[in-house]
């Protein structure tokens, strides 16, 4: 079991990591307002697996975390009002 102050340093390369791959994806396109949402979720998501350890770290909590980083973005270019 990793340490708690490293095991957030994964969390944050990680989330880097997601955003990178975001910004690159979306191109010009401004994704923000839904990955900022998805970051959010990942770290309350983080916190409470921390406690309950429903998923293992920090291989399935990164899948899930990089399906939630999809599903947030694909939700707000869903609402957003084409140009």
């Amino acid at each position: 079991m990793m340490e708690t102050g490293r095991s957030w340093i994964v969390l944050g390369v990680l989330c880097a990591v997601l955003l990178g791959g975001c910004s690159a994806l979306a191109g010009g396109v401004d994704h923000w307002p839904g990955s900022a949402a998805a970051v959010a979720l990942i770290v309350a998501g983080k916190a409470a697996n921390d406690r309950v350890r429903l998923l293992k770290w920090p291989m399935e909590f990164a899948f899930w975390a990089a399906i939630l980083m999809i599903a947030c973005s694909l939700v707000y270019l869903h609402f957003k009002p084409l140009p």
